[in-house]
């Protein structure tokens, strides 16, 4: 908590001198420009005034006048009344009546009707603060003229009268309203820079910034008589009276940016009444009765924005009390200027007869310029440029710490690299022996693996060979004594056999080491049945489909070792004296059977050549298969292969 000695209070002070003397620098400074409206204003003190029956009266009473000093409150009021008001000779050029604070007017010159206007026939909204009219005065001047004057059911202070040139008017106009082109171009900039900080950073303070820019500067287009010489347009300035609750609507939105949650509870609440606030003001003002707007104005307006401002205070007190910083000092110095002045502002724009007598008891409120409320806006927004400037020395703060706990990660991240580095290439050193080991115990595997395809092709190409070899030297051994020729030929028929086993095991080595893809499968396979009908004169029934041209050399000489195997352990096995043999295409599928006639086979380990076959074929993706026939045997092989031929390479691998 704040301590109660002033010493604790010193930078709210300081920072509420600084901002109340630059308020009292420019309101000096506007209070001088605005001298010249006090030099050009007609004395009352010789005018007279008279009641009306109505604002139609074409031409002055002939009644009783009564002197205007000893004004009666029916002046005030909404009765329709005269006024009498003698003139001076003058040399100004094209003389005219410059007159304020008056609703629906006729000027005359005796019966002769100089100038009349009326809001309601025109279907204007006035916001007499800022609207004017000009009565352009005949020649010669007359010594007097009369003014009809109708508040219009609304009670308003009297009216201000100026005897001046033509010329001299816009020579007023820019010397009194200029300062309030100057806030508007400031509020304008201000507007600007919100929105493009908005944007970037998508900062709903920056926003709510934006929306208070706006409010001030409309409010700094339309609080100023030159606008009327500018754009003849009343609805312009009145549209101001909704400015001011959309204005307090923004304020309460940065209220709740800057303080956050902590100090925002019932200003959300407040903040939704407000908004309510603007959209009935706003509809009022277009569409309600002006003295039920009026009221709208007087009363709800001004005990919304007395809850408003006791709740912020409240909130911007609490904060201030929980952190002295320089958020809470200048938030709380800026609400205690601007708030301060919009209460003026209250009073003055929606309770005129109220702050007529405040003035009467407080002089120093009328030399105040009207326009106060912009200016203390402006300082206001001052003041959030400077939160925002200390927000974003924050961040840079935070930047930098961020800067420097990057920098420091990334020389700990370096070292930890560097040291992972290390690690790295002893692993790759390690690597490096263990993949020569790794190689040679793959070079080894690979010479066993081939040593055992190698037998086994052997096994396969002798057995068969052998096999076919036993059958005709038992027939020749039978045949010597009986028919010496004929066993002969079945010994040169051994002989041949055990030369074409050789063959085979040759061109099985040369298909090994060679690997030729040019293995005519087919044409094996159909001398290989040729050959063993004629050696063994057993019978072989063959169907062999056109085969894909994408079968490998590995695939080829699966298929005709099996082919070869089946036979031979049909012969020597199971004595098989005829065989059924197919090769067909099944999508990307070679579908392999071999039926044998002979002994029923009887399911039991494989022997070295059905298992080295079985694993070449699995080595494949294929799957092997021996059943019992009946009688006999069924050897069958699944065998897939690709649809496209490959590169030799990719085969390889």
């Amino acid at each position: 908590m704040v301590g109660g000695g002033i010493r604790n209070h010193l930078p709210l002070l300081r920072t509420l001198t600084v901002l109340l003397g630059f308020l009292v620098l420019i309101g000096w400074g506007l209070g001088s420009v605005g001298k010249s409206d006090e030099a050009s204003g007609l004395k009352s003190d010789r005018w007279l005034w008279a009641p009306a029956r109505s604002f139609h009266d074409s031409s002055p009473p002939r009644g009783v006048w009564l002197p205007y000093p000893n004004k009666s409150p029916n002046l005030e009021t909404s009765s329709p009344y005269w006024l009498q008001i003698p003139l001076d000779k003058s040399s100004a050029r094209e003389p005219q009546l410059l007159i304020f604070n008056a609703v629906a007017l006729s000027v005359y010159d005796n019966q002769r009707l100089l100038y009349t206007y009326d809001p309601q026939a025109e279907h204007h909204r006035l916001n007499l603060f800022y609207h004017w009219n000009l009565v352009p005065l005949p020649a010669p001047i007359p010594s007097e003229v009369y003014v009809l004057l109708d508040n219009r059911d609304s009670s308003r202070p009297l009216p201000s009268i100026h005897f001046v040139g033509k010329g001299d008017i816009f020579t007023y106009f820019i010397q009194k309203d200029t300062y309030a082109f100057l806030l508007a171009g400031l509020f304008l900039f201000s507007l600007f820079v919100a929105l493009g900080l908005y944007f970037v950073r998508r900062d709903r303070l920056h926003l709510y910034f934006a929306l208070l820019a706006f409010c001030g500067c409309y409010a700094s287009i339309a609080r100023n008589y030159l606008l009327q010489v500018i754009w003849d347009q009343p609805w312009v300035s009145f549209m101001e009276h909704v400015i001011f609750p959309l204005g307090v609507y923004g304020f309460v939105n940065i209220m709740i940016e800057v303080f956050g949650s902590a100090q925002a509870g019932i200003l959300r609440a407040i903040r939704w009444v407000l908004l309510g606030f603007v959209i009935v003001t706003l509809f009022s003002a277009i569409f309600l009765d002006m003295k039920w707007f009026g009221w709208l104005l007087s009363y709800p307006l001004l005990t919304v924005f007395l809850v408003t401002a006791g709740v912020v205070f409240h909130s911007i007190w609490s904060a201030y009390q929980e952190r002295q910083g320089p958020e809470s000092i200048w938030m709380l110095a800026g609400f205690f200027i601007v708030c301060t002045f919009a209460l003026i502002h209250v009073l003055r724009t929606y309770l005129p007869m109220f702050y007529v007598l405040l003035e009467r008891k407080v002089p120093l409120l009328f030399k105040l310029p009207f326009d106060v409320l912009s200016i203390s806006l402006f300082l206001f927004l001052i003041c959030l440029f400077r939160i925002i400037i200390f927000r974003f020395g924050l961040i840079n703060e935070q930047l930098k710490a961020f800067n420097l706990s990057l920098e420091s990660n990334v020389r700990k991240r370096t070292e930890e690299l560097l040291e992972r580095e290390t690690q790295l290439r002893d692993a790759n050193t390690q690597l490096t022996i263990t993949m020569r080991g790794t190689a040679e115990a793959i070079a080894s595997s690979m010479v066993l693996e081939e040593r055992h395809l190698l037998t086994g092709t052997i096994h396969d190409t002798i057995g068969h060979a052998l096999t076919a070899t036993i059958v005709q030297l038992e027939a020749a051994k039978r045949l010597l004594k009986r028919d010496p020729d004929l066993a002969l030929e079945k010994l040169d028929a051994s002989q041949s056999l055990v030369r074409r086993g050789l063959e085979e095991i040759r061109n099985s080595v040369r298909l090994l080491r060679d690997d030729s893809s040019s293995y005519d499968l087919q044409s094996a396979l159909k001398e290989l049945i040729r050959e063993t009908e004629q050696t063994t004169g057993v019978t072989i029934v063959s169907r062999i489909n056109p085969l894909p041209d994408s079968l490998t050399t590995l695939q080829k000489r699966v298929l005709y070792q099996a082919l070869q195997e089946g036979m031979t352990n049909g012969l020597k096995h199971g004595g098989s004296t005829r065989f059924d043999f197919s090769l067909t295409v099944s999508g990307t599928r070679l579908q392999f059977r071999l039926i044998s006639d002979g002994l029923t086979y009887t399911p039991s380990t494989f022997g070295f050549g059905l298992k080295a076959m079985s694993e070449r074929v699995a080595n494949l993706g294929g799957h092997m298969a021996v059943e019992p026939g009946n009688p006999g045997c069924v050897l069958t092989l699944t065998l897939p292969f690709q649809a496209h031929a490959q590169p030799e390479e990719v085969t390889r691998g």
